[in-house]
């Protein structure tokens, strides 16, 4: 199997990472010239089938095309992928599939029409420790409630969602699709339900703004004399602890400290978080009721020291914990039947193999002619609930 790949960052390199030996990349589509020459160069793509351009790719025929992993920036999911799905080219795209709903339904559309396959990555369907919890939660009888919690950490927050690509609307859109969508689709295809009623969300941006930086701070980290007493440090996040690097390109001839200090002397991740040009909410909350009466509710949370997702699931003959890897199982006079820590998981790579298995999975999928673990169809409910959080 032959594929292209738009967008090389974060996310398309740790599908790369997961290729079996039977799917080649064939095509590259990067902007970023030092982006596209690496990757190009460690999988062997010859030159002519590199692009700084989606417009240059999709310009000509392109042979040796079975499939197309899109990972470009959010805003422009649904106009590549309808490049591809025009040309009969299957779909792997990366969440949030489109920013609006117009956007979505349009693919939709397009997708049913052209009888083209779109999967979505929305990795929790492949994670072990998400999969374990459905099973579980089958064992509580029908779902009366779900209370779930999404906490970014101050590290993801400060990184993604104040200094880097996805602090603001206009550019990547409203942080409860960008960051939720995975959370949203995760309750539907937990309960099968579909959306019934009103959805009610209310979000602020509460701390990273400059009302809220402290006395003395300054506009950079790395001149900030209290840098050191900062939970949200660049200096500390990308040189001391070498944390969220990934994704920083180190050209030939420098080093990734370099690379490092010259972010922090002048580069929009060496900024202070109080004082950044962010607009996305750092924190919101949703209620809505699902068919069958199942209550939800959800909460992104962007200003606690917590990382991860904690999950209390109600049903009618007993109850589930999921917090941190951990799960109880209760009874519905609360005497616990079952107890398991799977926090090992948490910091497991490629999402604890969810990544690796998605991606198998797609391919798998186009070769023998059936639907991907997460449809473009399936994965509309939870999208839908994140659109409704924004009007």
């Amino acid at each position: 199997m032959e594929i292209a790949v738009i967008g090389v960052g974060n996310r398309a390199r740790k599908y790369l990472s997961c290729l079996p030996d039977w799917v080649r990349l064939n095509y590259l589509v990067e902007p970023e010239q030092l982006r596209l020459e690496q990757t190009a160069r460690r999988f062997g793509v010859p030159a002519d089938h590199c692009f700084s351009s989606s417009e240059e790719f999709f310009s000509a025929p392109r042979p040796g095309v079975d499939a197309v992993i899109v990972a470009a920036p959010d805003r422009l999911h649904v106009p590549l992928a309808l490049k591809c799905v025009e040309r009969g080219w299957p779909v792997l795209l990366e969440k949030p599939a489109a920013t609006d709903d117009a956007q979505y339904r349009s693919l939709l559309e397009a997708s049913r029409k052209a009888g083209v396959p779109v999967g979505v990555c929305l990795e929790m369907r492949c994670h072990p420790y998400f999969v374990r919890v459905r099973e579980l939660a089958r064992r509580i009888g029908p779902i009366v409630s779900i209370d779930h919690t999404e906490h970014i950490g101050p590290d993801r927050m400060a990184h993604t969602f104040v200094r880097g690509l996805w602090s603001r609307k206009e550019d990547a859109g409203p942080i409860f699709l960008s960051k939720c969508s995975h959370d949203a689709d995760f309750v539907f295809w937990l309960t099968g339900a579909d959306l019934e009623g009103e959805v009610v969300s209310r979000g602020e941006l509460t701390r990273f703004r400059s009302s809220c930086a402290p006395e003395g701070s300054a506009a950079r980290c790395i001149s900030c004399p209290i840098e050191s007493e900062c939970r949200y440090s660049a200096v500390d996040l990308y040189r001391r602890r070498g944390a969220w690097t990934s994704g920083f390109d180190v050209p030939e001839g420098q080093t990734l400290d370099d690379v490092i200090g010259q972010e922090l002397k002048e580069g929009r991740y060496g900024r202070c978080v109080y004082r950044c040009d962010n607009d996305v909410f750092d924190t919101q909350e949703l209620t809505a009721t699902l068919t069958g009466g199942v209550k939800l509710r959800m909460r992104l949370e962007g200003t606690s020291l917590l990382e991860g997702r904690s999950t209390v699931i109600r049903g009618r003959e007993g109850s589930l914990e999921a917090d941190g890897g951990r799960i109880i199982l209760r009874d519905a006079g609360g005497k616990v039947l079952l107890e398991e820590d799977h926090s090992e998981l948490a910091d497991a790579p490629l999402h604890a193999g969810a990544d690796r298995e998605l991606a198998l999975d797609f391919f798998r999928a186009i070769e023998n002619g059936r639907e991907p673990v997460a449809t473009l169809e399936s994965a509309y409910r939870g999208h839908r609930l994140c659109y409704l959080a924004e009007n």
